[in-house]
């Protein structure tokens, strides 16, 4: 009986995690832009922030950006999602724990694309708090690295 109990609880809890929509940011910077034209943008989002009544400032967030790239440029233009960090007070820079984000994905000239990060972490970043999405070395065109500002964001519903 307890088996059966079990299996019924755990895709519960599985699709109420991962089955919530992303909504717009409640402020956001608008997109960043490179020298070349090329611009990053958080389309959409999720923030979820799990309060830790022990541990103060060490609650426990979980945030999901959609981000749109456009490769405005003549050239194709190398992502590297594993690349972007999200920045957040006190100097916090989470790493992306996107599933895939290791394999590069190629836009094309003129084309954009979209795509999702998950960042997780302890302390630092808040739902209510701004945040930077920063590409850092995540852009380059076959003569080089493309420099873009961070994204300027503060998640709704926070």
């Amino acid at each position: 009986m307890m088996k059966r109990t079990l299996l019924a609880v755990v895709p519960l809890l599985v699709t109420a995690g991962s089955g919530c929509a992303l909504s717009p940011p409640f402020r956001s910077g608008g997109p960043a832009m490179s020298h070349e034209g090329i611009q990053v943008a958080v389309t959409r989002q999720r923030c979820d922030q799990v309060e830790e009544p022990d541990e103060y400032r060490d609650d426990l967030v979980e945030t999901t950006l959609e981000v749109q790239v456009r490769n405005p440029t003549p050239a194709p233009l190398t992502v590297h999602r594993d690349a972007f960090r999200l920045l957040g007070a006190e100097g916090t820079a989470l790493r992306t724990q996107t599933w895939g984000a290791a394999d590069p994905m190629t836009i094309a000239p003129g084309a954009s694309a979209t795509f999702q990060l998950r960042f997780m972490g302890r302390g630092g970043v808040e739902c209510g708090a701004e945040m930077l999405l920063d590409a850092d070395a995540g852009l380059a065109l076959p003569a080089g690295p493309v420099k873009v500002a961070s994204v300027r964001l503060v998640p709704s519903g926070a």
